[in-house]
């Protein structure tokens, strides 16, 4: 019973951590999806049986809900009867939303609960793979926290609790650390392109520097791999790259925001240099 679930929804991500799940020894009682192609497809990549979720659910199986984030609501209300989720732990994959999106199995007495990974799901297999490095933000009522600590034990060994008020602020920290970080290497690769740069030298030139500044970053923290012309202080080069973006409006602005932020972790590196960062930051807002 410890090792058994139901999977509601066979998209990459409820595909891909189901799948890293049987691969640790946990047994898919069945799977359903609200279209009889995708309930299809997760039968065949998990090779399990096709059921009716809720009605078919043993009792007491936990049931993993695999829909996109806007899906979540309209799945609540069609699976949350009480004779078939009460004393059931009920979670979805969402990162954005707490268990409480859940509300009507919550108000019918499932224990709800919310497993996110911070991973790249691009398919079900590569997505599996994936899952065994990546750390999961768990969230809920405290049968589904122990529950699903238990799943993110047997994948990769590694997660964390989120308070369920700071799930959103946690969601925005994740798009920050992936998507934004690709716009900014989409950024940069831009303003190398208008530097004359070619776009195939563009995309080879930062790799080995973007590489060497994550590896520093996690080795030795935001403080102390800090570098560049904002920590050394250097108001004449910051004062030649608001000069070259002066026809580059949105990248301008873009500098000057980054800049900002910059300048405080800067100023916790090196405080002694008050006084230079002072007459930066007249620059720079």
């Amino acid at each position: 019973m410890d090792k058994t679930f139901a999977l509601y929804g066979c998209g990459k991500a409820g595909l891909s951590v189901a799948l890293a799940l049987k691969s640790q020894g946990y047994t898919i009682i069945g799977c359903d999806s609200r279209s009889e192609e995708s309930r299809d497809w997760g039968a065949q990549w998990l090779a399990c049986p096709k059921i009716k979720i809720p009605q078919e659910l043993p009792p007491k199986i936990p049931l993993m809900i695999g829909v996109s984030e806007n899906a979540i609501f309209d799945v609540d209300a069609a699976i949350g009867e009480a004779k078939y989720v009460s004393e059931r732990v009920v979670f979805h994959l969402s990162g954005a939303l707490p268990s409480r999106a859940l509300n009507r199995c919550r108000l019918t007495g499932a224990k709800v609960g919310s497993l996110h990974p911070l991973m790249i799901l691009p398919d079900p297999l590569t997505g599996a793979k994936n899952l065994r490095n990546a750390t999961f933000a768990i969230e809920g009522r405290e049968q589904a926290v122990e529950t699903l600590k238990k799943m993110a034990t047997a994948i990769s060994g590694k997660f964390f609790i989120v308070p369920v008020k700071g799930k959103t602020l946690y969601h925005i920290s994740a798009v920050f650390a992936a998507n934004y970080l690709v716009t900014l290497l989409a950024e940069s690769e831009a303003l190398l392109e208008k530097a004359g740069v070619s776009h195939s030298d563009s995309l080879r030139a930062f790799q080995s520097l973007v590489e060497m500044t994550v590896k520093n970053y996690f080795s030795e923290g935001p403080i102390q791999s800090l570098t560049g012309p904002v920590e050394r202080g250097d108001l004449n080069m910051i004062k030649n790259h608001l000069l070259a973006l002066s026809k580059l409006p949105e990248a301008k602005k873009l500098y000057k925001i980054l800049a900002q932020n910059t300048l405080v972790l800067a100023r916790q590196k090196h405080p002694e240099r008050k006084e230079i960062y002072d007459e930066l930051e007249k620059l720079i807002i």
